[in-house]
């Protein structure tokens, strides 16, 4: 782990920061958010009366990595549950431990609060991610289905 990283929660000073961050998350999934979209979201990280935030990982005082959240209510518990929605670290800082200490300030902030659960997805095929998330979780048996809605 890079000596000087440290997790804090997203400022709007980051607004550029966070779009690249945004932009290169996009691309490595290959799927296309519009425009609109991505300021109604960068709008809701920062507004109080949301349930979605954000972290970011510093290395050496710049931005290297981001994780957007969603705390919601659940049917099987009177506890909340956190969704990580979005992790992504820039492409060179990988291997030094900003999406470890991301999840892990994550799941210290679940503990903290009295979260039922924090959960997350990744695509089938994203092999070094999954090296890190299958040392922090379980994997589950569920299969996710995705309705088409026109």
């Amino acid at each position: 782990m890079a000596a000087d990283m440290i997790v804090r929660p997203l400022q709007a000073q980051d607004r550029d920061h966070w779009f690249r961050m945004w932009r290169g998350y996009q691309e490595f999934y290959r799927i296309e958010v519009e425009e609109r979209i991505s300021e109604i979201t960068w709008s809701r990280l920062l507004d109080d009366t949301q349930p979605m935030w954000c972290l970011i990982a510093d290395i050496e005082g710049q931005p290297a990595g981001m994780m957007n959240y969603i705390l919601h209510a659940n049917t099987w518990t009177d506890q909340p549950v956190c969704y990580l929605e979005d992790l992504f670290v820039d492409a060179g800082l990988r291997g030094q431990g900003a999406g470890r200490l991301l999840i892990e300030t994550l799941a210290d902030k679940a503990k903290t609060n009295g979260w039922f659960r924090l959960y997350w997805m990744t695509h089938k095929d994203n092999a070094t991610a999954r090296i890190l998330y299958d040392k922090l979780a379980a994997a589950t048996d569920w299969v996710r289905y995705d309705a088409v809605i026109e």
